[in-house]
């Protein structure tokens, strides 16, 4: 398609898509960075810490299934707000909460419902910016990244000033609210009607593919994440200070290769970006692994920030663009892929590093980026099965 057609015009309809995925963001990212202070706080153990991201992934996952029926029930301008509504709840709760019980509740709470903002929003993008979708997917993920970096500063910031993990909860909170009484009463079109069942009425063989690759995406960036100030410390011989500085070159590498991305994908298709992307896992990880010397590993982990950066947005506007009429149950069930990956993840990684050590866990890496690339190849083939030449073409 050529890139006139992919040309993205943001509406007031665009930004408010793009602030509610970064208000999201904000309220997982700052729960994940309040946990040691609740934990000193309410004297939790490890495993009682544990719920609290668990409760939020299998809130999503529940949201996954879950968000196209509310859509279709309410519009997406009222399930948006029941989206954020319910988050803000789950936000009160862990500001309230003096137990364990009740601040692993308000963390299912976000998940529950704070998790149909990026599934419903997905839809929307697609249907307000047809064959642009993909850009207003990646400038959304570019602005999502920007959040995680802001969420964690946020944190920091209130505790330094004394004021407190809350006041960083309490400044979440009042984004919601905020985007609410700003865009809360903007109409937004009804999705297409879903295809009857038995009518083409379930998603595609190769939007489910995707949607898979999508969760192992979400599984090899938690496993960077989780590893890297740790590997750096006890493979690379790092000092901790300085270790956990070297892991933020993993953030910064995402935030960077969305900003990047967001301006690529509008003269490349995404189905050539996708691999290309990808393909800079390889020397990321041999200098991260293989060479493993303080200056390689910085570099190899930001080429793997690099190589991650676009693997969410691009395999949801993929599996968009093979749902076809489907589109609107594909962005809803994104939810449910990511949240899987949430919460497995760490219990697969973390007995992996258990079982074989560190060094070893951290195969995985490759592994998983394997695995993506096979699902992307599986998924492009079951279109070119399915789908006529000039359709499929257009749809890349």
């Amino acid at each position: 398609m050529p890139a006139a057609a992919r040309r993205l015009i943001r509406t007031r309809l665009t930004w408010y898509c793009y602030l509610l995925s970064g208000f999201f963001t904000v309220v997982l990212n700052i729960q994940g960075n309040i946990i040691p202070f609740l934990r000193e706080e309410l004297g939790l153990s490890y495993r009682t810490v544990a719920l609290h991201p668990a409760g939020i992934a299998a809130g999503m996952i529940v949201a996954g299934a879950l968000t196209e029926r509310v859509v279709r029930r309410l519009g997406a301008r009222r399930a948006l707000i029941l989206a954020v509504g319910g988050s803000l709840s789950g936000i009160a709760l862990m500001l309230l909460a003096r137990t364990a019980a009740v601040s692993i509740a308000g963390c299912v709470a976000v998940g529950l419902t704070g998790a149909m903002i990026p599934g419903i929003i997905a839809g929307v993008l697609a249907q307000a910016h047809g064959a642009a979708r993909d850009q207003a997917y990646a400038e959304c993920g570019a602005v999502t990244y920007a959040c995680v970096v802001a969420s964690g500063l946020a944190v920091s910031a209130t505790v330094a000033l004394g004021l407190g993990w809350r006041a960083a909860l309490l400044l979440g909170a009042l984004l919601g609210v905020g985007l609410i009484a700003v865009f809360g009463r903007d109409p937004i079109a009804a999705p297409p009607p879903a295809p009857a069942r038995g009518q083409g009425g379930g998603l595609p063989a190769a939007c489910v593919v995707y949607l898979v690759t999508l969760g192992f995406g979400v599984a090899l960036e938690y496993a960077a994440l989780l590893w890297a100030p740790a590997y750096f410390e006890t493979v690379v011989g790092m000092d901790r200070p300085a270790a956990a500085a070297a892991a933020a070159t993993f953030a910064a590498a995402m935030l960077a290769g969305r900003w990047a991305g967001s301006r690529i994908v509008r003269n490349v298709a995404p189905a050539t970006l996708y691999p290309a992307a990808l393909s800079l896992a390889a020397p990321g990880f041999v200098l991260y692994w293989v060479v493993a010397t303080p200056a390689a590993a910085i570099a190899g982990l930001f080429l793997l920030g690099l190589a991650t950066a676009l693997l969410y947005p691009l395999s949801l506007g993929l599996a968009i663009a093979a749902a076809g009429p489907a589109a609107a149950a594909a962005g809803a069930r994104s939810a449910l892929a990511a949240g899987s990956a949430l919460l497995l993840s760490p219990l697969v990684l973390g007995g992996l590093a258990d079982s074989v050590g560190l060094r070893a866990a951290v195969l995985a890496i490759p592994a998983l980026a394997l695995a993506i690339l096979s699902g992307f190849g599986m998924a492009r083939l079951l279109q070119r099965r399915m789908v006529p030449p000039a359709v499929s073409g257009e749809s890349a």
